[in-house]
């Protein structure tokens, strides 16, 4: 599967509450809502939600009162009221595809906290047909486990694959970091499980860290790029580092889309 395009114009952006460094300090903020095209769809779909990184909370006109849900918790129902009629979406499911860190704490006073988003993809999984994804570096789950479990057709990911459509996803969960610390690997464990991983040829990566390009100035890292580099192409889903661009390619061909703070739809090409 490859992208063959990235409109410029956003279909929407999305309001929400931003966290501040202390009390009283968030302020409000937007998602953007990309819309991108690419050459084939897995078998049966017919749009692809991708996003990370949803770090907020809804407003306080949207709570009506009660108290502020993650955002990754009311984003899936604006996709599905709002954005999805103007699509014209052919019939067929509608996909998920999450990167990871869907995580704010409720007084929006701390930046970079930890805590549950069971509830991100319980909502997603709702309003849409199939869900996969990745941990994140500040995601817990509700039972405490290290690998949580989903019923359904939601697909949890680390050091595995899903294959949806006929279309191969692996995924890695986490970043690079202290082992002791959740959601964590050594660099030299994370490059080696990844590659071990590529060898099993995925049409899809889908990863919360990922790898940086040097040419566009894109952080990541250098050590995660090289392991691609190894490697057929491939289509890189990643979060944890915004870029000012969603979509960047590698110089060995594979393609790397950053949904940190964003959300792009892909669709199959207009014919």
């Amino acid at each position: 599967m490859r992208i063959t395009s990235i409109e410029s114009k956003l279909l929407t952006e999305i309001r929400f509450l931003n966290s501040g460094h202390g009390p009283g300090d968030f302020y409000n903020d937007v998602v953007p809502v990309h819309h991108g095209y690419v050459d084939a769809l897995p078998r049966g779909t017919s749009a692809i939600v991708v996003t990370a990184d949803l770090q907020g909370r809804e407003t306080f006109e949207s709570a009506n009162g009660h108290p502020l849900r993650l955002l990754g918790e009311v984003i899936p129902g604006i996709l599905r009221a709002d954005v999805r009629p103007d699509l014209s979406l052919p019939s067929g499911d509608i996909g998920v595809l999450l990167a990871g860190d869907f995580y704010t704490v409720p007084a929006l006073d701390k930046r970079g906290g930890s805590g549950d988003v069971r509830p991100v993809w319980d909502a997603f999984a709702a309003e849409f047909d199939w869900v996969v994804g990745v941990a994140g570096n500040h995601d817990t789950f509700a039972d405490g486990s290290n690998r949580p479990s989903f019923t359904g057709p939601v697909h949890f990911l680390d050091n595995d694959h899903a294959t949806i459509g006929g279309v191969s996803i692996a995924g890695l969960s986490g970043i690079q970091g202290n082992p002791r610390r959740p959601w964590r690997r050594t660099e030299d464990d994370y490059v080696e499980t990844l590659g071990m991983l590529l060898c099993e040829e995925p049409a899809i990566t889908l990863l919360h860290d990922g790898p940086d390009v040097p040419g566009k100035g894109f952080r990541g890292s250098p050590r995660i790029r090289e392991v691609f580099e190894q490697f057929e192409n491939t289509l890189v889903v990643r979060g944890h580092s915004h870029w000012q661009e969603p979509l960047a390619e590698l110089s060995c061909g594979t393609q790397v889309l950053n949904v940190d703070a964003r959300v792009v739809i892909l669709t199959e090409n207009e014919t």
